[in-house]
């Protein structure tokens, strides 16, 4: 496999043979302003362009047949998060209208998509995921959902299981804003992964926030930008670690940490998790990369 590549802090380009990612040229998020769809683009990133994308719209055959788009390849789809691109506005009708679009004019195969959204995006590739009118989409992961505004039981607005076939999601800043903390902190997946407590992640420091691995928005925000940011890292480095994240089943970090949890099953985290895991699990990580511990 080709080293793994990434641009900025916002995108993984090497995540599988094809990705998508979505971008927007709006100046409000879904909910404050209905976003014109025609000002929503798709950036494609494939083996052949892992540096520069190809812009994609929504309808327009010809960018897409003269694009590096290959749809016998695996697609995964990246919504962003208000963060990673400030004044981004974009809507779940987006994603699932452009899934249509190549499933309909392609040969795509609607069990090769996989759909990945960080914090805000999180919630934004669920709603496209429980609207595309071809079934439920295979698999959607969450990275560190977004946690102000959304709520537990409101599962309309939220990323939750009814949303695709597996739903997977990894914590790394989960709690509130007041304890600078941007993520969902409770389970909300099929499988919830919790690296470090799912709250803090080691590494991220008051005087690390200019670390290269943030957005220049990021840079410029507290310590949580780090946590909540160091998710798609974590997910980066699973594609091609040798010895992958490993997690252990357990109910608490308390248990985790006092070593109650060691008899019970273990999975990877990131993209190589099978789609049969269920329940919640711990890790640890390094405070460094290469980060996984095996």
């Amino acid at each position: 496999m080709a080293p793994v590549q990434s641009m900025g802090a916002i995108l993984v380009l090497v995540l599988a043979p094809t990705l998508c990612h979505v971008t927007s040229m709006g100046d409000s998020i879904e909910g404050r302003a209905a976003p014109n769809v025609s000002t929503v683009v798709f950036e494609l990133f494939t083996r052949s362009n892992p540096t520069q994308p190809q812009i994609l719209e929504l309808d327009n055959l010809t960018s897409l047949q003269q694009s590096f788009y290959e749809p016998s390849l695996p697609t995964k789809m990246f919504a962003h998060g208000l963060h990673d691109t400030p004044g981004a506005a974009y809507s779940s009708r987006d994603g699932k209208q452009f899934i249509d679009f190549l499933v309909e004019n392609t040969e795509t195969s609607f069990s090769s998509i996989h759909l990945m959204g960080h914090s805000l995006g999180a919630h934004v590739v669920g709603g496209a995921g429980a609207a595309v009118s071809l079934g439920r989409v295979p698999r959607i992961t969450g990275l560190d959902p977004a946690g102000p505004l959304f709520t537990l039981n409101d599962t309309e607005t939220r990323l939750d299981t009814t949303d695709g076939d597996f739903v997977d999601i990894i914590h790394t800043n989960g709690g509130t804003l007041l304890h600078d903390q941007q993520g969902f902190l409770p389970p909300i997946g099929h499988i919830d992964f919790y690296p470090n407590g799912g709250q803090f992640q080691p590494g991220c420091t008051a005087n690390q926030m200019e670390s290269t691995e943030l957005t220049p928005y990021q840079k410029g925000q507290s310590r949580g930008g780090c946590d909540h940011a160091r998710v798609i890292t974590y997910f980066v480095e699973s594609i091609n670690s040798e010895i992958g994240f490993r997690a252990v089943e357990c109910e608490t970090q308390d248990d985790f940490d006092a070593g109650l949890c060691a008899n019970n099953p273990t999975v990877l985290m990131g993209d190589p998790t099978p789609p049969s895991a269920r329940g919640v699990y711990y890790l640890a990580t390094s405070d460094k990369a290469p980060f996984a511990l095996g």
